[in-house]
């Protein structure tokens, strides 16, 4: 019991003189045999808790070795990071170049229809949600419809496969979104919403980019089967916006349209 006690004897077998400490849970041992006992015994992997307190006037030169390399470690860690980073940025960076190819061939093939990009940081790139399905070997839309009641109504409407994007669908699943998801509070906005039920009853203009611009003007009236028939050999940029009025309210569309290109 008193070899047990004495703090000059090892701390597993009570016998013979210390030769070493453990610089995690700092036993002392006399042997290998001991060490690993007191491993296996108290669960202790044998190394130096780096973030753990040690006042200033225990720490010795192994101490502040240890420290020194431990900031090593970190910084070595957050520069492996950063160029991690780096290197999965381009990675993402050259995934998007290529779809984006890929929805442009696709579109030249199908109607001559040319989309142009916009810088990455910008707003419209941001919320682009077009995206190109290689299996089905086809477009995914993003289309924005502009209702006009006086003003403009927005609604978007994603993950639409070419063959979908026909007016009576786009229809239909927007008064779907009228009847569910809506939090129009105004009964009479909702009202004149729901009145755009019938393509017959509408009409559908778009904007003009290039050339096509000053051959049809800005904003252009088209008829469309699906949007690829609506953008034939014309150019939108990030995705298509659709401007849709009443016939009965068509020359207040294009007044407002008119106003809107004299503002900007």
């Amino acid at each position: 019991m008193e070899s047990s006690k004495d703090p000059k004897k090892c701390s597993i077998c009570y016998k013979n003189p210390i030769k070493y400490t453990c610089p995690r849970c700092s036993i002392r041992t006399c042997s290998l045999s001991c060490c690993l006992t007191h491993k296996k015994t108290l669960n202790c992997n044998g190394q130096r808790d780096k973030t753990s307190f040690k006042s200033l006037n225990k720490m010795n030169d192994l101490d502040l070795l240890s420290d020194y390399r431990f900031l090593e470690e970190i910084n070595r860690q957050i520069e492996t990071g950063k160029r991690n980073e780096l290197g999965n940025k381009k990675k993402s960076f050259n995934e998007l170049k290529y779809f984006q190819k890929l929805i442009q061939n696709k579109l030249k093939i199908l109607g001559s229809i040319q989309i142009l990009y916009l810088p990455r940081f910008s707003t419209k790139h941001k919320q682009n949600q077009m995206w190109f399905d290689k299996k089905a070997n086809d477009i995914f839309w993003h289309i924005e419809c502009q209702f006009f009641i006086n003003t403009f109504y927005t609604w978007t409407i994603t993950n639409l496969s070419t063959n979908e994007t026909t007016l009576s669908n786009i229809l239909k699943k927007f008064h779907n979104h009228l009847n569910e998801t809506s939090n129009i509070n105004d009964e009479l906005i909702l009202l004149k919403l729901k009145n755009f039920s019938h393509e017959q009853q509408i009409c559908i203009y778009i904007e003009n980019f290039g050339q096509k611009r000053k051959q049809f003007g800005k904003y252009e009236k088209r008829s469309f089967n699906t949007i690829i028939d609506l953008f034939h050999e014309r150019i939108f940029i990030e995705y298509p916006i659709l401007f849709i009025s009443l016939i009965n309210d068509e020359n207040n569309m294009k007044e407002y349209l008119y106003k809107k290109t004299i503002s900007n």
